[in-house]
C-alpha cells in the first residue's frame, strides 16, 4: 500500500512538472546521442629501432635522415612500428606511411630542427607554405602513441611571427600592395590528411609553431590520454582540430595552450566535420572547446561532456562570420565544470566584427551565411567568469532552436541574448555582480524554473 501511495505521489508531482512546462512554453528536449565507436588500426607487431638506422639523440645531431630510412623500412615491410627511444632526436619533417606506429617510448623526445628552411616549401608559383613536424597523407593504420615528448620548438617561430606583426607585415589572405612581403607560414605539429583508423594514444605535444594536431579529412580518429602544451600566451596553438572529419573521439586529454583547447572546423568541398565525441577531458589556458570560425563544410553531431575547464579566456564558443557560410547543427555540451574562466558562454555570428554586432545591419541571406541551430547546453556549472554569456545571431538569420537546461553560472557581468529566437532556458541561474543578469534584444527566450 506504502508503495502504491509513493507511485501515485511521484506521478502527480511530474504531471504538475508538465503543466507549469506546458504553461510557459517550455519542454524537456531529449537531446540525440551521438554515438562515437571508431575503428581501431592494425599495425604489425615488428619493430623497427631508430637508432639502428642512425639515430642520435644527443639532443644536437639531425636525424631527417634517419627517420627517414627507418619509415621507408617499415613500409617495403609492410608496416610495422618506428620506435624512438630515450634521447633527445632533433629532426626536420617526418613522413609517416601506412600501417604505422611512430612509437615514442618514455625518455625518448622528439624536436623539431629551429631552422626556419628545414620547413620551408614553395609551389610552382612561388608560394610560400610550411611543411608539418609529423604528417601523413591518404594513409590508413596510423597510430602515434608512447610516453613521450613532440616538441615542436615554437619559440624561435612565435619570435618571428610577432616581429612581423610588428612590423606591419600582412596576414596571410590579407590585401597587400604589390611587391609586399607577405607573414611567413609556421608548421603545424601533426598533420594528418584524407587518413582512416587513426590512433594518438598517451604523447605529450608541446610547443608546435602553429596547430598541434590536425586531423583533416580523416574517419575513425581515437585521441587518448594525450597531453598538448603550449604557453597561455603563445599565437595560434590549437590544442585539438578536427577538420572535415567523422568518427572521432577525444577521451582524457589534457590541453593548456594559446588558443582554441579544441576547435571543429570544415572547410567548402571538404565534407562536414561530424560524429565527434570529446569526454573526460581537461582544458586548462586556451580559448575553449570551440566550433569555427570554419563551418563551410557544415559541422554536426558533435558532443563535448565530462570536461573541466579552468583559467580559459572561454568555455563553450561557437563562432563564425558572413562570409563562412555552413550549417552547425545537433551540438551538446552537457556535464561541464568551470572556474575561473573568461567567458562562459559564446555563440556570436560577428566574430571579428564588433562594429557590425553593434550596428545590427540585415543583409541578403546568401550560400556564405551561416547557420547555428540545434545547440543544447545542459549541466553546466560555473564560478568566477567575467562574462557569462552571449549568444549572438546575425539580424538576417538569428541562431535558432537552443536550449540551456541545469546551467549555473557566477560571473562579474551577465548573459546578452541578441538576434535569436526558440531559445530556452530551464533552471538556468546566472548571478551577476554588476548590471543586469540577462538582456535580451529581439530574441526570443522562454524560461522556467522548476
Amino acid at each position: 500500500m506504502r508503495g502504491m501511495m509513493g507511485r501515485s505521489h511521484y506521478g502527480l508531482i511530474w504531471l504538475v512538472m508538465f503543466l507549469i512546462w506546458s504553461s510557459v512554453g517550455v519542454q524537456a528536449v531529449q537531446t540525440n546521442e551521438v554515438k562515437v565507436n571508431p575503428k581501431l588500426p592494425a599495425v604489425p607487431r615488428r619493430s623497427f629501432v631508430l637508432t639502428d638506422f642512425g639515430g642520435v639523440g644527443d639532443g644536437k645531431s639531425m636525424n631527417t635522415e634517419a627517420f627517414r630510412r627507418a619509415v621507408a623500412a617499415c613500409k617495403k615491410a609492410g608496416g610495422g612500428e618506428v620506435i624512438v627511444p630515450s634521447g633527445v632526436f632533433v629532426t626536420g619533417p617526418i613522413e609517416l606511411t601506412d600501417k604505422m606506429a611512430l612509437v615514442v617510448e618514455k625518455g625518448a623526445t622528439i624536436r623539431a630542427s629551429e631552422n626556419f628552411k628545414d620547413f620551408e616549401s614553395l609551389d610552382s608559383k612561388g608560394k610560400r607554405s610550411a611543411i608539418p613536424l609529423i604528417r601523413g597523407t591518404n594513409l590508413s593504420d596510423v597510430e602515434i602513441r608512447g610516453e613521450g615528448l613532440i616538441d615542436g620548438a615554437g619559440l624561435v617561430w612565435w619570435q618571428r611571427f610577432r616581429q612581423e606583426r610588428a612590423e606591419g607585415v600582412p596576414q596571410q589572405g590579407e590585401r597587400r600592395a604589390a611587391g609586399q612581403p607577405e607573414e611567413s607560414p609556421r608548421p603545424k605539429l601533426v598533420l594528418l590528411t584524407g587518413c582512416n583508423r587513426v590512433r594518438i594514444e598517451g604523447v605529450t605535444l608541446k610547443d608546435s609553431p602553429q596547430f598541434h594536431l590536425v586531423p583533416n579529412r580523416c574517419r575513425d580518429v581515437t585521441i587518448e590520454d594525450v597531453k598538448v602544451l603550449s604557453p597561455e600566451d603563445s599565437p595560434n596553438t590549437d590544442g585539438i582540430d578536427p577538420t572535415g572529419s567523422s568518427e572521432v573521439l577525444i577521451r582524457r586529454c589534457t590541453i593548456d595552450v594559446g588558443d582554441d583547447n579544441v576547435a571543429f572546423k570544415s572547410n567548402p568541398n571538404e565534407g562536414a566535420t561530424e560524429n565527434v565525441l570529446v569526454t573526460d577531458c581537461t582544458f586548462k589556458h586556451g580559448h575553449g572547446a570551440s566550433i569555427g570560425s570554419n563551418i563551410g563544410g557544415g559541422i554536426r553531431n558533435i558532443t563535448v561532456e565530462h570536461c573541466t575547464f579552468e583559467n580559459t579566456d572561454n568555455g563553450i564558443r561557437i563562432k563564425s562570420t558572413r562570409d563562412r557560410g555552413g550549417v552547425v547543427e545537433n551540438v551538446t555540451y552537457r556535464d561541464i565544470t568551470m572556474k575561473n574562466v573568461g567567458t562562459a558562454i559564446t555563440l556570436n555570428l560577428f566574430y571579428f566584427d564588433k562594429e557590425g554586432q553593434k550596428e545590427r545591419q540585415s543583409k541578403p541571406v546568401t550560400e556564405t551565411t551561416p547557420i547555428v541551430r540545434g545547440v543544447r547546453i545542459i549541466r553546466i556549472k560555473v564560478e568566477g567568469a567575467k562574462t557569462a554569456g552571449e549568444i549572438i545571431g546575425l539580424p538576417e538569420m538569428p541562431i535558432s532552436d537552443l536550449l540551456l537546461e541545469g546551467v549555473t553560472i557566477n560571473a562579474k557581468t551577465g548573459m546578452v541574448v541578441q538576434d535569436a529566437k526558440a531559445v530556452k532556458f530551464m533552471n538556468v541561474e546566472i548571478t551577476a555582480q554588476k548590471g543586469e543578469s540577462l538582456t535580451v534584444r529581439n530574441a526570443d527566450v522562454k524560461r522556467a524554473q522548476l
